[in-house]
């Protein structure tokens, strides 16, 4: 079953950044979206958003139309988490959470480890405590009726530890996910399908199907190879 479905997506402002194109997420799908920078990653979520308009396009959700979906009908479908938490006006972490509703507040800050910077200001935040802030918000708006996780480099400003922990999160959530990543050796572990966006063409396939030495060479405009150790697998430059 669909969850998400676009008709002749195409991102343009100066110039052509993706050319039209159809696509399809079903149920419990995990995309990941790779691309070099530029490549249209964050545009193409805002588009599925509603944020960024295309004038021929068309986007559904469980068939029914974006343009024609109320913001409260959006919200129980999906929920949205960008690079980071940005607010114009000084609040602190628990006041951050509770301003959306949340209701197990303590739950969210011990999932997301902010329990310590509970009564922190926002701004105060190291970069990847307000990211984590983003996801914490994200987990309170996640329902029974979330069908879909939209995330825009959720993992960019993570050490090692939060990003192993966030990517599990990601493969175990109960629903679809399309995040952007850059990391390739990260798409293993949560990801199903990979949408490839390259020189405004968008590919869209199974991971095995598209994450392959030419294509990805391709896209990134260097070569790459895969490493395997028997145990697992990493992406690499060659020199």
């Amino acid at each position: 079953m669909a969850v998400l479905r676009v008709q002749n997506l195409t991102i343009a402002h100066q110039r052509t950044i993706i050319e039209p194109f159809d696509w399809q997420v079903n149920a419990g799908e995990k995309w990941a979206v790779l691309g070099a920078n530029g490549a249209g990653k964050s545009s193409l979520l805002h588009a599925l958003l509603g944020i960024e308009r295309s004038a021929l396009a068309q986007v559904f959700y469980n068939e029914q139309t974006l343009k024609n979906l109320s913001a409260a009908s959006q919200a129980r479908q999906r929920v949205w988490v960008p690079q980071r938490y940005d607010e114009p006006f000084t609040v602190t972490v628990r006041n951050a959470l509770s301003s959306i509703g949340a209701v197990d507040i303590e739950q969210h800050l011990c999932e997301f480890g902010l329990q310590t910077q509970h009564n922190a200001w926002v701004h105060e935040l190291s970069g990847g405590e307000r990211q984590r802030l983003t996801w914490a918000m994200a987990a309170a708006r996640h329902t029974s009726d979330t069908q879909l996780w939209l995330l825009d480099e959720p993992l960019a400003a993570q050490d090692l530890a939060w990003q192993h922990q966030l990517l599990q999160k990601l493969a175990n959530l109960p629903c679809a996910v399309i995040a952007a990543v850059h990391d390739l050796n990260q798409v293993a572990q949560f990801a199903t399908h990979v949408l490839l966006l390259s020189g405004g063409v968008a590919q869209a396939g199974r991971v095995d199907e598209m994450m392959q030495v030419d294509k990805l060479s391709a896209v990134y405009g260097i070569q790459l190879q895969q490493k395997n150790d028997g145990a697992s697998r990493w992406w690499q430059i060659i020199n």
